[in-house]
C-alpha cells in the first residue's frame, strides 16, 4: 500500500503500508512505523517522477517472501478485501491477474493520457517501445485507442509474473529517462507513474493473459471499476467496430510536428 503523508489506512497481515519517497520525504518521522522504498537497492529519490512505481520498483528488488503480491494506495483500495483465506480463490477460474476497473472514458484511451503527458513524452515512449519491444507495439495501440482503462496501477498476481512484469516496465521507463526532458511542473513531473498506468495493461494483454477485474474504492469518490454498465458496453461496441478500428494499420502515429521537435531537440531514438 503505497503512501505518501500520513493517513488514516487499513493494516493487517496482508496489506502492508510503505512510505514511498522516503529517501526525499518530510513526513520521516511521523511515518517511521512504515517499510521505506529507501533500502537495499531502490529508486526512492525518484518518487516525485515515478509515483507509486518506487514502491513496486522496492518490492521487486527487495520483498521475495510471498506467494502473490499486489499494490494499492491509502486511499484507493480493492473493494473486496484481500486475505490469505480469499487470495486463491480469485485465482482458482485460471485467472492470472487481478485488475482494479475497468473504466469507461468518454476519450479514447490515448487522447486521456495526452492531458497528463506531453506529446513529446509520448512519442519518446513509443519510439522505446518500437526499438525495444516491437512486438507488443499493436497491443500498445489498440489498448490507446480503446475507451476503458485498469487505472493506479493497481493488480495483483503472483509473484514470478510480477518478476515478468517489473523487468518489462521498469527497462522501459529507464530507457525513456534517457531521453525525456522533465517539466517544471509538479503534475507533469509525474510522468513515469502515469506512463506505467498506461502500459501496465498492455504488458498482460498482449501476453494474452486471464484478468479478472475488481471493484476499487476511492476514499474521495466512492466505489468505481468492476465492469461497465449496459450503456458504456454500447457506446464501446459501436466505438470500437465503427470508429475505433475503421483505420486497418491500428497504429498510433507520431505528429510530423512533434517528430521535428525531436529532431530539433537532438533527440534520437
Amino acid at each position: 500500500m503505497a503512501c505518501h503523508k500520513p493517513a488514516d489506512i487499513y493494516v493487517d497481515d496482508v496489506y502492508t503500508p510503505i512510505h514511498v519517497g522516503r529517501a526525499i520525504s518530510c513526513y520521516k518521522d511521523e511515518m517511521a512505523d512504515m517499510i521505506g522504498d529507501d533500502t537495499g537497492d531502490n529508486i526512492s529519490e525518484k518518487n516525485p517522477y515515478y509515483c507509486e512505481m518506487t514502491a513496486q520498483y522496492w518490492a521487486w528488488k527487495n520483498y521475495h517472501d510471498s506467494e502473490y503480491i499486489g499494490f494499492c494506495h491509502y486511499s484507493r483500495y480493492f473493494y473486496e478485501q484481500i486475505t490469505n483465506d480469499n487470495i486463491d480463490d480469485f485465482f482458482s477460474d485460471g485467472t492470472d491477474v487481478v485488475f482494479a476497473g475497468p473504466c469507461y472514458r468518454r476519450y479514447n484511451r490515448w487522447n486521456c493520457l495526452k492531458t497528463y503527458v506531453c506529446s513529446e513524452d509520448l512519442a519518446i515512449m513509443q519510439k522505446v517501445v518500437q526499438k525495444h519491444y516491437p512486438e507488443y507495439y499493436k497491443t500498445l495501440s489498440q489498448y490507446g485507442f480503446d475507451y476503458i482503462d485498469y487505472p493506479l496501477n493497481m493488480f495483483i498476481c503472483r509473484r514470478e509474473l510480477f518478476e515478468e512484469y517489473a523487468k518489462w516496465i521498469f527497462s522501459i521507463l529507464f530507457e525513456c529517462e534517457k531521453y525525456v526532458k522533465l517539466s517544471s511542473y509538479s503534475r507533469a513531473r509525474r510522468l513515469y507513474g502515469y506512463l506505467a498506468e498506461f502500459l501496465m495493461p498492455v504488458f498482460f494483454i498482449h501476453r494474452g493473459y486471464m484478468i479478472k477485474p475488481l471493484h476499487y474504492h476511492r476514499l474521495d469518490s466512492g466505489t468505481c471499476g468492476g465492469g461497465l454498465r449496459p450503456q458504456e458496453k454500447l457506446i464501446r461496441y459501436v466505438l470500437r467496430n465503427f470508429i475505433l478500428f475503421r483505420d486497418k494499420t491500428n497504429e498510433i502515429g507520431i505528429d510530423y510536428c512533434v517528430e521535428a521537435g525531436l529532431s530539433n531537440d537532438k533527440i534520437q531514438i
